[in-house]
């Protein structure tokens, strides 16, 4: 079926090799790679550059790639369009998020999205926000969660909250009492930092990139999960919006203290989908969901409770 190869030729063109793409679509190397064989064959032009480190897109795969991803698209919509005639939302919803919301606000969520629609598969992917922005721009993604400004071609701001920066701590912490603090009066006490790339800068701004420059850290790490459980030990402060705490933070065993920065103070959560493509019933059921969780969080209620 036409569907099926442009779904192989997707994911060899997404994973730069025909070995990840077949063990992605669970097929063999040699079923792959046979039929982009004959898509190449039939266009009468190679779609890759067959590289000893990959699969490359040339310009002409480029082309077929839009095509892939446009056909498969409306294709899954129609799906689902038909299948929510008989009343039931399915197919596959994408979501690109950031770190730290991988860690209780969205798995909640997408738990309470899958209890009421259990026919619709959901991804999650980690990336940074401007990642997060890009993929969603170019059709990999349904939906993203990315901090503001999410303005950039090919991406519509379907929500936002407020998601200040805080200063995180144990509540026995000398500034834990503090109603807010500045990113010098925390300098003098031991620090751990998530390891940011340099896309994060547009978003905290030069003061934080200078901050994290002049004090060295006791601890730094990729994932919110170790820095989490160093917290918890009172290692350090750390620098986190309220978004991947929310347990610690209802039971007590962790604090958040805002910080003054004005740049910092106004960081806002934007869920984002593209903007030149209709979306299809699961990915238009889950960013209702989404958005009922992020009112629920502004909200300060847990985001697993309601529809």
């Amino acid at each position: 079926m036409h569907a099926a190869v442009l779904r192989y030729f997707e994911a060899v063109a997404e994973d730069g090799s025909i070995r990840r793409a077949s063990e992605r679509l669970h097929i063999s190397p040699s079923a792959v790679n046979r039929q982009i064989l004959k898509l190449e064959d039939h266009l009468g032009t190679p779609l890759f550059e067959r590289r000893p480190n990959g699969m490359r897109l040339t310009d002409a795969g480029q082309l077929v790639l839009r095509h892939a991803r446009d056909t498969l698209h409306d294709f899954a919509r129609l799906r689902g369009e038909i299948d929510n005639l008989r009343g039931i939302v399915s197919g596959d919803v994408t979501i690109a998020t950031l770190d730290s919301l991988t860690v209780h606000f969205l798995p909640e969520a997408v738990a309470g999205f899958i209890a009421i629609h259990p026919a619709v598969q959901v991804r999650v992917v980690a990336l940074d926000p401007v990642e997060t922005m890009h993929s969603v721009a170019q059709g990999n993604t349904d939906l993203g969660l990315t901090f503001s400004p999410a303005r950039r071609r090919g991406i519509t701001q379907l929500e936002d909250v407020p998601s200040p920066m805080c200063a995180i701590m144990t509540p026995d912490h000398e500034l834990a009492t503090r109603a807010s603090l500045t990113l010098d009066e925390c300098a003098s006490f031991p620090l751990m930092y998530q390891d940011h790339s340099a896309s994060m800068q547009p978003f905290f701004g030069n003061e934080m990139e200078a901050f994290k420059s002049a004090h060295k850290p006791v601890a730094i790490s990729n994932t919110l999960a170790v820095l989490k459980r160093l917290l918890l030990r009172g290692v350090g402060i750390a620098f986190y919006t309220r978004l991947g705490f929310a347990e610690e933070l209802a039971g007590g065993r962790l604090v958040a203290v805002p910080l003054e920065d004005d740049r910092l103070s106004t960081l806002r959560l934007c869920l984002i989908g593209p903007s030149d493509r209709l979306p299809t019933v699961a990915a238009d059921a889950m960013a209702e969901h989404l958005r009922q969780a992020l009112a629920r969080f502004e909200s300060g209620i847990d985001p697993r409770s309601g529809a």
